[in-house]
């Protein structure tokens, strides 16, 4: 299962705090609004509860309230709030506000001098409502004695509700637009943080197509250990390379020796000179088949500019045929892969068109869907498909060839298969062969 990137991974995380956020920072300010809201209006009641206080005045066993009071409110039906005072246990008074409704004693007891704020009560005026009650308990003196007057404002809640719902729903929309802002930014901030590690894939990514040989950009200190460690990888498998190029060449030079002078000597019979002869040449195609290859790490070269060189060196050697070699290929053209070998590769078919060539010789090159393809053609006589068969035939070994045509074909089919490429051989437009090999991992 393909794993999440990390600007995926980072974005779901922000998503997921952010759904966490919204709800708990709503919930946060609300309540603080509504105890906000709830302190206001117990204030707010006091200040109607001293009012009722100073209004009244009780003449020996009879009260009296002035018609119009202060607070309009309690002057207006329907405001939704009510005033009501007690004395002896039976309700002597209620405001101009609560005329509709018929009021028994609140069950609401505060000792004197005490008050009570209630923030919910369901009272049995109006049962099917919440309403806040402020409760206050003065002593008065009458016929008696001094004697406890209890004094209520009710405040239906419905107004409260509405105006706590109204910052709900304003709440949530800023909360939301919020939200959507911030991931927009987080957004932005991921991708400006994830912006070394893009631009490191993408160094190592040139690295490894052979564009550069080190790893030389700056990055943030995180980074600076990974760098130096892929920058020693690389220097090691360079080294390592080379060595192992140079002990093939030592090899090859002590080998080289000892059969010189094998084949030197004159009262050879002629079945031994031909069978050294045959092991100078496996131990030369082994040799080269050993040294060549793809590196991990492989510098792209530009294969124009060593076409022409070979067709340079070729125009020389074939000279009295007076050939024509044409190139159909860009000039930024690249190969993933040594040099070396491509000289090694393109110079075995370039040798083997020319033998073959009457007059004209082309050499194409293009990339398509990631694959390196050239293709090497002349006018000369093709090859038999029997032969073709023989030539791509996979395990075929050098002594299964003469020397010439047979070993530059092995050859270069042993190149191209190290390179995990592959190697066509069909009919030319021009009447010969058209040699094609492909390489992958172009793009």
């Amino acid at each position: 299962m393909r794993q999440l990137s990390l600007r995926l991974r980072s974005i779901f995380l922000a998503i997921v705090l952010l759904a966490l956020f919204a709800p708990f920072t709503v919930v946060i300010l609300d309540e603080a609004y509504t105890d906000s809201l709830t302190q206001a209006k117990m204030s707010e009641l006091r200040l109607m509860n001293l009012g009722l206080l100073s209004a009244f005045e009780l003449d020996g066993d009879l009260p009296y309230m002035p018609e119009i009071l202060y607070e309009e409110q309690l002057n207006l039906p329907g405001s939704g709030y009510l005033g009501v005072i007690v004395f002896r246990d039976e309700v002597i008074w209620q405001s101009a506000s609560a005329l509709e409704y018929t009021f028994a004693p609140p069950e609401i007891d505060v000792a004197v001098g005490n008050e009570l704020f209630l923030d919910s009560h369901i009272p049995k005026f109006e049962e099917d409502s919440e309403f806040f009650v402020y409760a206050f308990t003065a002593e008065f003196a009458s016929s008696r004695d001094f004697e406890p007057v209890r004094f209520y404002i009710f405040n239906n809640k419905a107004l409260f509700e509405a105006e706590r719902n109204t910052f709900l729903d304003t709440t949530w929309q800023w909360i939301f637009t919020l939200c959507i802002a911030l991931l927009f930014f987080i957004i932005i901030g991921i991708s400006l943080v994830l912006l070394p590690v893009r631009k490191l894939i993408d160094e190592i990514s040139q690295a490894s197509s052979g564009h550069k040989r080190q790893l030389e950009s700056r990055y943030p200190v995180e980074f600076d250990s990974l760098k130096q460690s892929i920058n020693g990888l690389l220097q090691t498998e360079a080294a390592q390379r080379e060595r192992y190029k140079n002990s093939l060449g030592d090899l090859a030079h002590s080998l080289k020796t000892p059969l010189a002078v094998a084949s030197g000597t004159s009262d050879l019979p002629t079945e031994v000179n031909e069978a050294l002869q045959q092991i100078d040449r496996i131990i030369k195609r082994q040799l080269k088949r050993a040294s060549a290859g793809k590196s991990g790490w492989q510098q792209a070269i530009y294969i124009l500019p060593i076409l022409h060189k070979l067709a340079d060196a070729m125009d020389k050697v074939y000279q009295d045929k007076a050939l024509t070699i044409e190139f159909e290929l860009d000039e930024d053209t690249q190969f993933k892969g040594d040099e070396t070998d491509f000289m090694e590769l393109c110079g075995n078919l370039l040798d083997n068109a020319c033998k073959a060539a009457t007059n004209r010789i082309i050499v194409s090159a293009s990339k398509r869907a990631g694959w390196l393809t050239i293709k090497v053609e002349d006018d000369g006589p093709g090859i038999p498909d029997d032969k073709k068969v023989l030539l791509l035939e996979r395990g075929t070994r050098l002594d299964t060839y003469t020397e010439g045509h047979g070993i530059g074909m092995a050859l270069a089919a042993d190149l191209v298969s190290i390179y995990e490429g592959r190697m066509l051989i069909e009919d030319s437009s021009l009447g010969g062969a058209r040699i094609v090999i492909q390489f992958p991992n172009h793009e």
